[in-house]
Parts: structure tokens; sequence; C-alpha cells
């Protein structure tokens, strides 16, 4: 399948997919800790981002990875303005150059998050931070990139912790990104 093909098709699915090499895999919904999770983050990035020049993108958002090809849905990504669009989307649907992107980790997306999503993401120019997100404990991993083009992970944990993100100068509060989340609720 070609990407215009699949961008088509994408426009009137029911469901979410991503593209890689010519190939769409179906995406799997995610449970209620991780819908609590997703709509804290945009409802923290949106406030914090607020009056900058980048802005919070749900997982409506589609990002192209031009350096491989894969087209996919994070969770959440800030871009900054202006929005830079995949020259084979004539819609002006995918964007090409988030400089965050954050996904919360699932049993069923976790591998695939940490391993061909990831290497994907890094290989994005404008990427500064991959930020990936647990919901069975307050845990945060960040990958991000250095000036001279290496990457590090760091990580944070605890509802107390501060997650620092001078890329887009924020902090985000543990206790605000977990609100509302039951961590002995079996998901």
């Amino acid at each position: 399948m070609t990407p215009q093909e699949f961008y088509r098709l994408e426009r009137v699915a029911v469901e979410k997919s991503d593209y890689y090499q010519g190939r769409v895999y179906s995406m799997a919904g995610g449970g209620k800790r991780h819908s609590i999770i997703k709509v804290n983050l945009i409802r923290e990035l949106s406030r914090l981002l607020k009056g900058k020049r980048c802005g919070a993108f749900d997982s409506d958002q589609r990002i192209h990875a031009k350096w491989n090809g894969l087209r996919c849905y994070p969770d959440a990504s800030v871009i900054y303005s202006p929005i830079e669009y995949d020259d084979e989307d004539d819609q002006k649907e995918t964007a090409t150059n988030p400089c965050v992107v954050f996904e919360v980790l699932s049993q069923h997306t976790e591998s695939y998050d940490r391993g061909r999503k990831a290497e994907a993401y890094r290989g994005i120019e404008s990427l500064r931070a991959y930020i990936l997100i647990m919901q069975e404990r307050p845990h945060v991993e960040i990958q991000e990139r250095l000036y001279d083009g290496t990457w590090r992970l760091r990580w944070v944990s605890g509802l107390d912790a501060i997650i620092s993100l001078p890329q887009i100068e924020i902090d985000l509060a543990m206790t605000e990104l977990y609100e509302r989340v039951d961590f002995g609720e079996e998901e």
C-alpha cells in the first residue's frame, strides 16, 4: 500500500492504524488508566504551554518519521509553529516536526513503543524528547536528545516528583499526571 492509499483509508476508518513500509497495523485502544493518564497529560500540557510558540496535540495528530516512513498516532505530542506536514498527505493532517512525543505504555504496546516506534521517533530531526509513561505505577522515562545528537535516558518516579522538560520549558507534576489513577485496580 502506498502512503497516499493509507491516508485515504485512514480518513474514513473507524479505528486508527499505523503505517510502516507499505503495511498497515491496527492499533488497540487503551483501558481506563491509559485514558485517564492521557486526558490528564493533554490537560496539563495545554495549560503549561499556553502562550508559548508550541502546542499540545492528542492522539488524533498523526506523526510521520520521514527517515524510515513510519506514520503513527502518539498518545500526545508537542509541536512548534509552524507545523510541517508530510508531502505525501494532500490533506495536511500528518505532522513531521514534533519536538516532544509521549506514549502511555500498556501491556499490549510496550515492546512496540520501546522498539520500532522509539527508533523511528529518535530519527526525527526535530524531536528533542520521547516520554514513556507507565500506568501501573507513577514512573516516567524520558529519552532526550543532547546537544551532540546522542540520547540520554533519565526517569522520574513517585507521585511527589516533578518531570522537568526543558525542551518545552515546563515542569509537569506527577500528581497532576496521575490524578484519579487507581493503581490497585485491575486493568
